[in-house]
């Protein structure tokens, strides 16, 4: 995701997917998504203050960070998406949250 292009910065399109878009969720993640016509996805991270000091909560962006490098299927997905972190992914390996975000995206109407 170090790809600028590849993310979400702006409040008024945080605002605008979340309004707009549609919402799948877990006890680790909410995503939240709208069809974009890019060709590419393009991503935003969240993550509350609830869940900890920033330790953790830039250990849990690190983990989103990685996961959505490696998953090609949620980057050609042409979506623009906003992952917020909830109180499940205190503590998680990447592993497992890499298999949860993949049950999300798998069943993604778009």
């Amino acid at each position: 995701m170090s790809n600028s292009k590849n993310k979400i910065r702006k409040g008024w399109e945080y605002r605008l997917i979340y309004r707009n878009g549609r919402r799948r969720a877990n006890r680790h993640f909410v995503l939240y998504y709208i069809k974009n016509n890019l060709g590419y996805s393009r991503f935003g991270i969240s993550v509350s203050r609830k869940l900890g000091g920033a330790v953790k909560r830039n250990r849990i962006k690190r983990i989103i960070r990685e996961i959505v490098r490696l998953r090609e299927d949620a980057r050609s997905m042409g979506v623009d998406m906003i992952i917020v972190a909830r109180g499940g992914m205190i503590g998680v390996n990447f592993k497992e949250a890499n298999e949860v975000f993949g049950t999300l995206i798998k069943y993604m109407e778009h």
